[in-house]
């Protein structure tokens, strides 16, 4: 059995200052074909629009709240909100608030940094 403190697990910040914390993925654990992060977004932070060539997504919102953006669609996410982002969909989250909005996202197969297209990117 492998427990893991996500207090412990090292911060990735991305350019936007959104931070990440990975605590089950095959990075961490001996999972294979999932991920499962923490996610802070810093007041006044937008998470760049981007979409995943293989990886659904969900993002379930644990405190505070944000706007959600999916494919076109926007709507305000509050704390005990989810929602599903099918592979290929554009999305993004802004956080238009004075707190932190904090979310746990599941990426299935795992999370992969070559997974990502962002908006206006060349490959």
């Amino acid at each position: 059995m492998q427990i893991v403190r996500v207090s412990d697990c090292p911060d990735y910040v991305a350019p936007d200052l959104a931070v990440a914390k990975e605590f089950m993925s095959p990075r961490m654990s001996g999972l294979k074909n999932l991920s499962i992060a923490l996610i802070t977004i810093p007041s006044g932070v937008t998470v760049k629009k981007h979409y995943h060539l293989n990886s659904e997504e969900v993002y379930h919102i644990v405190s505070g709240e944000g706007i959600m953006y999916l494919d076109g669609d926007d709507e305000r996410m509050r704390t005990g909100d989810a929602v599903s982002i099918k592979v290929g969909q554009w999305h993004s989250v802004r956080n238009d608030t004075a707190e932190p909005l904090v979310m746990i996202v599941t990426c299935a197969p795992a999370w992969d940094p070559e997974d990502q297209i962002f908006e206006n990117e060349t490959r």
